[in-house]
């Protein structure tokens, strides 16, 4: 195929980007023929939350330091582009569909998943640029994560909360043991999983890896030792306990800059993270968490400025996420909860979403729109100046937001 845009095409019609297909299997074949045994460091990220800010600040540090790093994360926000990025880079059409054409030419009769294929483009991407550093996040649990076809050298493991019950187990302990499976034997793996660290204790002992916890290199003054002596890094924008797991993944791969890290850590941004625009005078937040260690986290984090004249939340769940958990956070967190519909094969409409908040909080939401788009327009004249307006729930409604011309 010579574009994109077929390629994109090709891979829905086997498999929508949502379906799930877990398993080492297949993936390990064909990656066995495309492997052209290039010398790598490989960075393996797992957890429930807080993943992508791991990458990101992992490719700010290897970047400062002068090393050839790639970074392989998921889902996109606008273009598939996102997900693989050389020098922080998004990948090039062009490489992208050569990339694609050998995973294609190489797995010949083996079947693979849209993200099972795009995973191993990013790895043969990754091996044109001589890329020597790979940062690689898991899409879904750790395990059985088509991700874990290649073998890290340091592995980090973020929160882990409820997350893909049907695939990873009914307890988080369970859950902990499927994401512990890209520990490696007498390998380094990092963890601010502490209230699982009896399962990921267990599981590294089972598979010989070294696991430490980040409070291990904490101070009381909140302070990280490295290499380089003690740290400050809790004032980055990014969740704090993934700044700290990356500094230690990249420390101990031996890349950490020789520049002071405090102000190279300013610099860290996860698009879609907490991202922040001023528009006649309302400050609007983009956050694509979608669970209730994300919304917690957001949500004491905005309380913490304390600065708004009034907060909204403008909210869009997948049906498969947990509206009951996160609609108590959302609603005690503002003045007016918005909801709104979200659609594709997992979507909701505004009117479940509202009676199931309704069921869980017994308050009626303020308003409810059929889609995102149609609720901008319509709040324009009810925002106040110093309002505060949080859009939060997915990555579906991000990117959707993102492409509205009130944003543009």
């Amino acid at each position: 195929m010579n574009t994109l845009a077929d390629w994109e095409a090709h891979l829905e019609a086997l498999t929508p980007p949502s379906e799930i297909r877990l398993g080492l299997d297949r993936v390990a074949l064909v990656w066995a023929r495309l492997d052209d045994g290039s010398p790598r460091r490989v960075v393996t990220v797992a957890g429930t939350n807080g993943k992508g800010s791991v990458v990101e600040v992992a490719g700010v540090l290897a970047d400062a330091a002068g090393c050839a790093y790639g970074q392989y994360t998921s889902p996109h926000l606008h273009s598939v582009r996102e997900r693989i990025r050389v020098q922080g880079d998004w990948v090039s059409e062009a490489d992208l569909v050569a990339a694609l054409n050998r995973v294609e030419s190489a797995r010949d009769e083996i079947p693979l998943t849209y993200f099972e294929t795009l995973t191993l483009a990013a790895f043969v991407v990754f091996q044109q640029k001589a890329v020597s550093l790979w940062i690689l996040e898991i899409g879904l649990g750790g395990r059985l994560d088509a991700v874990n076809v290649i073998d890290p050298d340091v592995s980090v493991i973020t929160h882990i909360g409820w997350d893909h019950q049907d695939f990873l187990g009914n307890t988080l302990p369970a859950i902990a043991r499927e994401k512990a499976g890209i520990m490696r034997e007498g390998r380094p793996c990092f963890t601010a999983a502490m209230p699982v660290l009896e399962a990921l204790t267990a599981a590294a002992e089972a598979s010989g890896a070294a696991l430490s916890t980040l409070e291990s290199y904490c101070n009381s003054e909140g302070q990280l030792h490295t290499s380089q002596g003690w740290v400050s890094y809790r004032h980055v924008q990014l969740p704090p306990d993934s700044v700290g797991l990356a500094i230690l993944a990249i420390d101990a791969i031996e890349c950490l800059p020789s520049e002071p890290l405090e102000t190279l850590l300013e610099t860290a941004r996860v698009p879609g993270r907490m991202t922040e625009r001023w528009i006649d005078g309302v400050r609007w937040v983009l956050d694509v968490g979608h669970n209730v260690d994300a919304c917690r986290f957001v949500t004491e984090t905005l309380k913490q400025a304390d600065h708004a004249t009034e907060r909204w939340v403008i909210c869009g769940l997948l049906a498969d996420k947990d509206a009951q958990a996160i609609a108590p956070i959302l609603t005690e967190y503002a003045d007016r909860v918005v909801l709104v519909g979200l659609s594709g094969p997992r979507g909701r409409s505004a009117d479940a979403l509202s009676e199931e908040w309704e069921r869980t909080t017994g308050q009626t939401p303020w308003r409810t729109f059929a889609t995102l788009h149609t609720a901008i327009d319509a709040l324009g004249a009810e925002l106040a100046d110093g309002a505060e307006v949080l859009v939060m729930g997915s990555f579906i409604l991000v990117a959707d937001a993102l492409t509205h011309e009130h944003f543009n």
